[in-house]
């Protein structure tokens, strides 16, 4: 596999399996199959426009869009061309979206949507290389807009002339560059990953012989295809290896999408992990006292005991009907997972099996197996990747997933590079006596006090974000005298609150500043988030934020990890309050 490409494996399955359903998607309330045969004819007829429409081998064609069947059309077509595909992240404002087409030189883009296209249309004027627009949704929506540099066309239109014949296969090796792929950014601008074939290929390869996918699995994908986690292990994974990806609406819809497709793989991240326990705690507090009592009884059963088994017919059993009832395996990737959230998904029979990677690393490093399994870490090493700890315990990698340059920047290529070739990925952990790997936090987050001491902001995070009455919370002190967050409170539970002890409702922006409420939650990080951090760590100030941090307002990137720089941007007069 590692010296193919990945359209030569992508052809290669779809010959294979011909009838059988490759990708789901869903219009008007029904899922729709797409069979490997069809997907493979929608990309040879793609693949041949993009020929006709000039595009050369190693020239740059962007995809703007949320996932669908069409952006995995685009991606093999751009791919079986020798072309580059470089995914843009939907959340991107339309300055980063112009920034990224001019750095990348993209010459074709491809858009889903009309609000997306108004994205770039703000910005046309400042398109550098950008010929054409390629349209997936109908055109009239968009009252056929013309860009100052070229046209759009519409999707429907290079499908309705059917040119699958015309597609002339290209010569590839597996040491062309597939993709460029920009980082989330939690810190700085977005970079471009150059990625190859021979990259993704081998982390497939390797992410198949740790978590072994079957032909018969179907994956709901919900991650966004721009991030390198979905694209190799929601996509690639499941598509080159012959199983099945069923797309979601959105993160909304995501609990109705798990009943309708019944997955057997879902590829996540902790805040969804973390949803998902609340919702079902919930829905217990909702319950009858017998309800609840049983609930708790149960969670207290030892596994493999007779009175589990009855806990798991009884009770477990029914949440994860909820879920759609095949869950065979969850995958948690992309932050650090709060080990009660796991431990309490193991319990009631997920298995959650969560890994380590980076976009540099295309992107698995390390991953937890179903079979060896250590909640807290980020599991041991995928084969063909060695791992090692730096002297000031950053974690060094090293194997085929490792990208080797970012585009049009020597510079940052070289800085992440030791003199041996680890490729440095700017976070902190260590491995223990079995193997398995545990990350710490990043070495640019961490936060240094003004009294020399060093405080890993994400533990404490997770801490605080375990509480029923927390949505989200960014804990801030660098350079400062002692530690102090800022805390988006799961008004939900709030309201429920104020309802059980009949008190007043009231708008979101006084109850933050309530004396009363503020008491709740002082009363809770005292009793229950301080008592087990150091003195220097303890959390001596807090104030509650009337809204949670969002993708919109680029405050998360789109794995939902904070963007601190953002975050303490947005709330400056908040953060200075706290400190006076």
């Amino acid at each position: 596999m590692i010296e193919s490409t990945i359209p030569e494996i992508f052809f290669e399955t779809a010959g294979k399996l011909g009838n059988k359903p490759a990708l789901l998607y869903k219009r008007s309330g029904v899922y729709f199959p797409i069979t490997y045969k069809e997907l493979a004819e929608k990309v040879k007829v793609f693949a041949s426009a993009l020929e006709k429409f000039g595009v050369k081998k190693g020239e740059r064609v962007a995809i703007l869009s949320e996932n669908r069947p069409e952006w995995v059309i685009a991606d093999l077509a751009i791919m079986s061309i020798g072309a580059v595909t470089a995914p843009l992240h939907t959340t991107f404002s339309p300055t980063a979206i112009i920034n990224v087409l001019n750095h990348c030189e993209a010459k074709i883009l491809i858009v889903s949507n009309s609000n997306l296209l108004h994205k770039v249309l703000l910005g046309q004027n400042d398109l550098e290389y950008l010929e054409k627009i390629i349209f997936i949704e109908d055109m009239t929506a968009i009252q056929k807009e013309t860009l100052t540099k070229g046209k759009i066309f519409g999707w429907k239109s290079i499908f309705s002339r059917n040119d699958a014949n015309h597609y002339e296969k290209v010569f590839l090796d597996s040491e062309d560059i597939c993709s460029v792929i920009y980082t989330s950014g939690t810190t700085g601008m977005p970079k471009g990953v150059l990625l190859t074939h021979r990259n993704f290929l081998s982390n497939v390869e390797a992410v198949n012989y740790a978590v072994p996918v079957k032909a018969s699995d179907v994956f709901l994908s919900f991650l966004p295809l721009s991030h390198v986690l979905e694209r190799t292990a929601g996509y690639y994974v499941p598509l080159l290896l012959g199983a099945t990806i069923a797309y979601a609406e959105n993160i909304k819809q995501l609990p109705s999408n798990l009943r309708q497709v019944r997955p057997t793989i879902l590829i996540s991240v902790p805040r969804i992990f973390e949803k998902f326990h609340d919702k079902i705690w919930d829905s217990i507090n909702k319950g009858s006292p017998f309800q609840k009592k049983m609930f708790k009884w149960a969670l207290k059963q030892k596994k493999e005991s007779m009175r589990y088994w009855f806990a798991d017919l009884l009770v477990f059993s029914k949440i994860r009907q909820k879920m759609g009832g095949r869950l065979r395996l969850t995958i948690s990737g992309g932050a650090s997972l709060n080990e009660k959230v796991a431990r309490f998904f193991l319990k009631i029979g997920f298995i959650v099996v969560e890994g380590y990677g980076l976009t540099e690393t295309s992107p698995v490093v390390s991953t937890n197996r179903e079979k060896d399994l250590k909640v807290g870490t980020v599991g041991k090493p995928i084969f063909g990747t060695k791992v090692k700890i730096s002297n000031e315990k950053e974690i060094l990698v090293k194997g085929m997933g490792v990208f080797e340059s970012y585009l049009k920047n020597e510079e940052e290529t070289n800085k992440c590079f030791d003199e041996d070739g680890w490729f440095k990925t700017g976070d902190m952990g260590f491995i223990d006596k079995e193997g398995f790997l545990t990350v710490v936090g990043r070495k640019k987050e961490m936060i240094v006090t003004s009294g020399g001491k060093n405080v890993w902001p994400e533990p404490i995070e997770n801490m605080i974000n375990d509480d029923r009455f927390v949505s989200q919370s960014i804990i801030i002190g660098n350079k400062r005298k002692f530690i102090a967050s800022l805390i988006a409170p799961d008004w939900e539970e709030i309201d429920n609150y104020l309802k059980e002890n009949k008190i007043p409702l009231k708008d979101h922006e006084k109850l933050i500043v309530d004396k009363d409420i503020i008491q709740i939650f002082q009363k809770r990080i005292d009793e229950k988030i301080n008592p087990n951090l150091s003195d220097y760590e303890k959390i001596k100030k807090f104030k509650l934020l009337p809204r949670e941090f969002s993708q919109e307002k680029d405050e998360l990137t789109p794995t939902l990890k904070l963007r601190r720089h953002v975050i303490e941007q947005h709330y400056q007069r908040e953060i200075e309050e706290l400190f006076e």
